[in-house]
């Protein structure tokens, strides 16, 4: 009860700290402001249904990322909240795990999605470097960096843009 009126960070768990988590690659001394609704929305568009959860999330989080399913880590509580906030994520997950792929599989392919589609939320710069990279995930990524660019740059809702990026990138 304190909690709520003292308007703490964790009130929005585990919004506060997937966002830092996002952004712990960021130079020092940075400030970000950050839209939780709009970051909700985007990432609400990860997992619409099971097709959709596998174009918009295809890769894991590389293997020295720290991700992990323990008790000891905090991934596994964020995933048992992110499920109570999102039917659509529970539904999905329940049709993908374990007939298409593991558990372990769905949450860093899950992960790794919303820390790529939060990042460029949260760090625009982000999307001339990977505009510029060689990279074979980077260049994988193309359809987000177009979707990001959008997102961005425009006053339409997340779910215009990901109707316009389906119909026009995929």
């Amino acid at each position: 009860e304190a909690d709520e009126e003292l308007g703490i960070q964790d009130d929005i768990f585990p919004w506060f700290h997937m966002v830092q988590w996002c952004a712990e690659d960021a130079k020092a001394n940075c400030v970000f402001r950050w839209d939780l609704p709009r970051i909700q929305e985007v990432v609400a568009l990860l997992a619409e249904d099971p097709d959709t959860f596998c174009m918009r999330c295809p890769d894991e989080l590389p293997a020295g990322s720290g991700f992990s399913l323990e008790d000891d880590t905090a991934f596994i509580e964020w995933a048992a909240a992110l499920l109570e906030w999102s039917p659509a994520l529970r539904q999905v997950r329940f049709r993908l795990v374990p007939a298409r792929m593991k558990e372990f599989t769905f949450w860093s392919r899950y992960f790794a999605g919303v820390l790529f589609a939060r990042s460029f939320l949260l760090k625009p710069q982000n999307l001339q470097k990977a505009a510029q990279s060689k990279s074979p995930l980077q260049q994988r990524s193309r359809r987000w960096r177009l979707l990001a660019h959008i997102l961005m740059s425009s006053d339409l809702t997340v779910g215009a843009c990901w109707h316009w990026w389906s119909h026009h990138c995929c």
